[in-house]
């Protein structure tokens, strides 16, 4: 649930009251889930629709006419809506089942439903469905299946947490919060598993930020003999600026502001080094060339003695 982008949840027949209930696992969720480390007791169930996957509905086999009480067609997520809305009653046996209706729709906002007739008309195939050509099957069956297949491989959005969409390294970081959670008795926490995988992002796009300053720096002091103070200090408030914009493309989270004075400081003190360097460095050259300036006046007042 909390690694996914879409939970696919199959079930053979129709959407019935049994059906519904063998999604009672939904009702624990908030027992072993947690959104928010300052929450006292539970989260809300609004605050699970945001880092909750999408859901889809199959339902195999199905036998049903998709049609309302009046006998108008339907669409298989109306069927669905229909099925979870909740029941009319006051007793406890109704709560119940309204409770997981309740839950389902406030776990889950986006839903969708996709129906699969049988495969094949004659039982004794199925035993060998796997092995059976797409023109051997129901036609029906297999432009359903089409259907579902392109709704998945076309509307299923990226993980995101917070609009930010996940790429591999965040993704593993927000696996390892998570298994590091259960591996000491905790119950997962998003706001928790986000900050540590926001940190790390922060932390990378720190180390890039400083080797490319690094990099910068080293090819412009390199292509110059003697860099001069102002000369230098206009290029690192160039590159600064550049770097900075660098590490604000790639940090995330609240703590990306605390990561960006940590990346100044360190430019600061880089600026301050290589300032220094530049001195020595003039100094050097300047001693180097001494001899060569003064033995250049002495022959240049030599030949004006002379003339």
């Amino acid at each position: 649930m909390l690694l996914s982008s879409c939970f696919l949840y199959n079930s053979i027949g129709t959407i019935d009251e049994c059906a519904i209930e063998n999604l009672s696992l939904i009702v624990n969720l908030s027992k072993n889930i947690q959104i928010n480390a300052k929450s006292e007791g539970e989260d809300d169930s609004d605050d699970y629709a945001k880092y909750f996957p999408t859901f889809i509905w199959v339902v195999r086999d199905f036998a049903l006419q998709l049609v309302d009480s009046s006998g108008e067609e339907i669409s298989a997520k109306m069927y669905l809506d229909k099925a979870l809305a909740p029941q009319n009653g006051f007793t406890d046996e109704i709560e119940n089942k309204n409770r997981i209706r309740r839950l389902l729709n406030s776990f889950f906002p986006e839903k969708e439903c996709f129906t699969l007739v049988r495969p094949l008309v004659d039982e004794q195939n199925l035993q060998n469905l796997e092995s059976m050509d797409f023109d051997q099957l129901r036609p029906e069956f297999v432009e359903q299946m089409m259907t579902l297949r392109k709704h998945i491989l076309t509307k299923i959005k990226p993980k995101q947490i917070d609009g930010k969409k996940l790429d591999g390294s965040m993704y593993l970081g927000l696996i390892q919060s998570y298994i590091n959670a259960i591996n000491t008795g905790s119950v997962p926490n998003v706001q928790n598993a986000w900050t540590y995988v926001c940190e790390a992002q922060c932390r990378k796009a720190l180390e890039e930020s400083l080797e490319l300053y690094d990099k910068q720096m080293k090819a412009f002091v390199q292509e110059k003999v003697v860099v001069g103070e102002v000369e230098l200090h206009q290029y690192n408030r160039e590159l600064k600026n550049a770097v900075l914009e660098t590490f604000r493309e790639k940090a995330i989270g609240d703590t990306r502001q605390e990561f960006e004075r940590l990346l100044k400081e360190k430019i600061r003190a880089k600026q301050q080094v290589l300032r220094q360097e530049n001195e020595r460095e003039t100094i050097v050259n300047f001693l180097l060339l001494l001899p060569w300036y003064l033995t250049s006046l002495l022959l240049s007042g030599f030949a004006m003695h002379s003339l």
